[in-house]
């Protein structure tokens, strides 16, 4: 059992999407429609852009350009095993999360600044407190998830197969994961849109990529809203980075023990 709003992926030939995402994207362009025959005004046709692009270029470059002449990935998957999943996946990743939002940003706006990354600190210890605090809460949401619905997912590793997951996902690609879903899709429109409506439609893009067992989809929620409300509360991401990063390498811990 699961919420209804998850990953899936489908393939037209050279195109790969996820259905859920683009999906996604529209209906934040109604509401974009919406706010804009309303209001006049409304940052959200940049938002539904930047998830309707995410919607192809995910899939099409980890499941057709990148799998077919690249790195190839070994069916089943074995993560922290097959080396060219975690290579795949981590270039997918830099090219989905970082290199084209970055470019439609500078497209639209002619620039890019650390704002819209969300990496201007204006307070380093209001950074780390609610850091802290926020850790506290997401690895409690982990830890006791995990000792009811443990899920194991590795099923044997490599020591150089390890090292490079640990390296290029665990941290890198969660990075980049978390500076795309809180630093762009959501700090980057605070105080241009309703904070709520971005919390939430921030979730549902997030949820998007999501393949996991009703439990973990709840685990995943409440440690994303507390990744959200600590970059609201600091306007920077990397608490929320910090957060992500760390509750990552609890869970490959708990994975090989």
């Amino acid at each position: 059992m699961s919420l209804p709003i998850h990953a899936q992926p489908m393939y037209f030939g050279p195109i790969g999407i996820n259905a859920t995402t683009i999906a996604g994207s529209l209906v934040v362009f109604g509401i974009a429609v919406f706010l804009k025959i309303r209001y006049k005004e409304t940052r959200l046709f940049e938002w539904a852009l930047l998830l309707f692009l995410l919607g192809f270029v995910f899939q099409t470059f980890h499941g057709v350009i990148i799998q077919q002449y690249m790195f190839p990935i070994s069916l089943p998957e074995r993560p922290l095993f097959d080396n060219g999943l975690t290579l795949n996946y981590t270039l997918t990743n830099v090219i989905a999360y970082a290199i084209v939002p970055i470019i439609v940003i500078f497209a639209l706006s002619r620039r890019v600044t650390v704002d819209d990354l969300g990496f201007r600190v204006n307070s380093w210890k209001k950074t780390a407190v609610y850091t802290a605090a926020g850790f506290v809460l997401a690895s409690t949401f982990f830890l006791t998830t995990d000792a009811f619905f443990h899920q194991q997912w590795v099923q044997g590793y490599t020591q150089d197969g390890m090292i490079l997951w640990v390296v290029l996902v665990s941290v890198a690609s969660v990075i980049l994961q978390t500076m795309f879903f809180v630093g762009i899709l959501f700090n980057r429109f605070v105080g241009k849109e309703n904070v709520m409506l971005l919390a939430v439609i921030a979730w549902l893009a997030y949820q998007s990529y999501m393949i996991n067992s009703l439990p973990w989809q709840i685990c995943s929620t409440l440690t994303f809203t507390t990744k959200l409300f600590v970059t609201w509360k600091t306007r920077n991401v990397f608490g929320a980075c910090s957060i992500a990063v760390a509750v990552s390498l609890i869970e490959i811990i708990f994975q090989l023990l």
